[in-house]
């Protein structure tokens, strides 16, 4: 059935379809501006129906809050008949993982600067008690000229809600889980952390970090397996990239950065140490944009400690740019684990055994399964 109108918005073309409903192109005709408009599929049984449309509104609520640069903006929601629908921003652009598909590898300096407005756009929600829970390159849009916005807050966790997700209740895409994600525990702002961690793997590699040969050996993979570093797989990448991806990905949140913007900070930072124009002309060729009086880098030790300052310039960190309590030693350790042996060639993969697999238990297999069908349909 075509669909002409949904509320006041004239619907001018479908434009994505994915497991839980269809985005449209469509035209406000009050204001006079192109918007999207995301419907839902509501089932037909009628307590699916209620939790879904529930789900659907918690979206509109979440991102409706949000008024950042990197987040899409929410203008509306409503019904129209048997229709759920929410009118936001019309990005014209592509989808992240459009850009970096059939393992192309992303600019290093373009990665950074994605990645880094990102983590912008996550540390603002995370401020105001907003967990994505599903970070991934189809939940990121990047334009024309380079800007990313993050979308698609579905799943997302608000605190006070009404609709609550609960401990055990595994919602995200698989591929991009945090460990705590995978085991159904609760997940905050931590683990958009892990998510983006694993988002960038895959810019700076063209791979991803963890793999499997189904849903259950990738879900032992996310948990127990440690990731070669990035640049045995792109030597592009420098040294203290590796060891930033390194505390990103770490599988014990209380050794991640604590929130997204000292990420984006380092991540600024490492960008500064990239050649003004690499061999092949393809680094910084894009602005970073820190602001002109902000202090050197803020890190995730001083967070640690419970506070947040300059670092001072009377004592130059090792590595320009970078603090010299940068908390590198456990990231350094999981890099040294993922080295492979002299003449092996590194592979992003983990396969486990049957026993392995049984391990994580058959109830939590299941529900990943279940997790793994839904986000991939």
């Amino acid at each position: 059935m075509t669909i002409e109108r949904l509320g006041r918005y004239e619907v001018l073309a479908e434009v994505g379809r994915g497991a839980m409903g269809v985005v449209y192109r469509a035209r406000d005709p009050v204001l006079d501006r192109v918007v999207a408009v995301k419907t839902i599929i509501v089932p037909a049984d009628a307590a699916e129906r209620a939790e879904y449309e529930a789900r659907f509104f918690q979206e509109a609520k979440a991102a409706g809050s949000l008024n950042h640069p990197a987040i899409v903006t929410v203008y509306d929601a409503g019904n129209a008949g048997d229709v759920a629908y929410i009118a936001m921003e019309y990005v014209d652009g592509t989808e992240l993982r459009d850009l970096a598909t059939g393992g192309a590898r992303i600019p290093v300096g373009r990665a950074l600067h994605i990645a880094a407005q990102v983590a912008d756009g996550l540390a603002f929600a995370h401020e105001r008690g907003i967990v994505h829970r599903d970070v991934k390159p189809a939940n990121i849009m990047v334009t024309a000229d380079a800007r990313a916005k993050i979308m698609d807050f579905g799943i997302a966790r608000v605190r006070a809600s009404d609709v609550e997700t609960k401990t055990g209740t595994t919602l995200g895409s698989p591929r991009y889980m945090s460990p705590e994600q995978v085991l159904g525990r609760r997940a905050d702002a931590r683990s958009d952390i892990f998510s983006l961690g694993v988002v960038l793997y895959e810019l700076l590699a063209g791979a991803p970090p963890f793999s499997g040969e189904d849903v259950s050996s990738l879900m032992y993979a996310v948990v127990h397996a440690e990731a070669p570093p990035p640049s045995r797989l792109n030597p592009d990448v420098p040294p203290m990239l590796d060891l930033v991806v390194a505390k990103a990905l770490a599988k014990v949140p209380q050794e991640r950065y604590r929130d997204a913007s000292e990420l984006a900070a380092d991540l600024r930072a490492c960008a500064r140490q990239l050649p003004e124009r690499g061999a092949r002309g393809d680094e910084r060729t894009l602005p970073f944009a820190p602001a002109a009086d902000a202090p050197t880098v803020m890190l995730a030790t001083q967070a640690a400690a419970g506070h947040a300052t300059a670092e001072p310039p009377a004592e130059p960190a090792p590595v320009r740019g970078l603090s010299r309590r940068f908390d590198s030693s456990a990231a350094m350790r999981r890099l040294a684990a993922g080295l492979p042996e002299p003449g092996v060639i590194p592979r992003a993969r983990f396969t486990a055994t049957a026993r392995e697999r049984f391990a994580l238990g058959a109830g939590v297999i299941i529900s990943l399964a279940a997790a793994a069908l839904i986000a991939l349909g």
